[in-house]
């Protein structure tokens, strides 16, 4: 397949996962089947002046020419910016890219619109996500004209650290049933806000894990609550944010809260 064919469907990517081990594992092999790497992200710090940082409560870099976006009309509110040329780590699915902007209205925050189409954006989705593939020629939005109730922080990326999956996701890679994937102390999901790793599920799988499902697609971002920017309401969830690797354009996102 030519080159430039499988990137734009997504196929030179990733390849298909290993078949499931099927049976119980020694500690050694389920540690390793259970492992993925995160960039965690700790929003602290009021946000500066420099655009191109990492913050949370704050979008201010946008393509020359785009418009802030609305929901039927009402401006959103900024809901995160992540430099990901900053990061410690990318998962492999966010390699092309510089930058991700979030954006969410403030009625719906707890029901986005599960898909998000970068290519095609539909005017009255509950939530907007825009992907830019480099920092160069990027602007400095318009101010929102509303009042931002953020109170918009720095985000400081943590060292990159080992994440593990829980129950919910664990049959993605080991027979659940043959291994007790609670039985170690370090059988821990990274419970905050951060690229790749594991979603640090509170109800169940992500809704796009659906075998039915007619796309792939790859988790690469946890949103959690940021008291210190504003942002709370979610108890013990998180958003979870995966990207479609047979159309890249195309970004689920699934809230969970208890």
């Amino acid at each position: 397949m030519f080159g430039w064919l499988k990137n734009m469907i997504g196929g030179a990517r990733k390849p298909a996962p290993p078949p499931i081990p099927q049976g119980p594992l020694d500690e050694a092999a389920l540690k390793q089947a259970l492992t993925r790497y995160c960039a965690p992200v700790v929003f602290t710090k009021p946000a500066n002046i420099d655009p191109f940082e990492t913050m949370f409560g704050a979008v201010r870099l946008e393509r020359k020419g785009e418009v802030w976006p609305s929901c039927n009309g009402t401006p959103m509110l900024p809901l995160c910016q992540l430099n990901l040329r900053q990061a410690p780590l990318l998962p492999k699915a966010l390699m092309d890219l510089s930058l991700v902007t979030l954006f969410v209205a403030e009625t719906e925050s707890y029901a986005p619109t599960q898909i998000i189409d970068t290519q095609n954006p539909d005017q009255a989705a509950t939530w907007a996500l825009r992907s830019y593939t480099s920092l160069e020629g990027l602007t400095i939005p318009q101010p929102l004209r509303r009042q931002n109730p953020f109170s918009p922080r720095r985000g400081d990326w943590a060292e990159a650290q080992a994440d593990y999956a829980n129950h919910d996701m664990a049959g993605h890679v080991v027979d659940t049933m043959a291994n007790d994937v609670y039985a170690y102390d370090w059988s821990r999901t990274v419970a905050q806000t951060k690229l790749g790793g594991w979603p640090g599920t509170v109800q169940s799988e992500p809704w796009w894990d659906d075998p039915s499902s007619k796309e792939t697609w790859d988790f690469v971002l946890q949103i959690e609550n940021e008291p210190k920017a504003g942002w709370f309401g979610w108890g013990d969830g998180a958003a979870y944010i995966a990207r479609s690797r047979q159309k890249p354009h195309r970004w689920a996102i699934d809230v969970q809260f208890n």
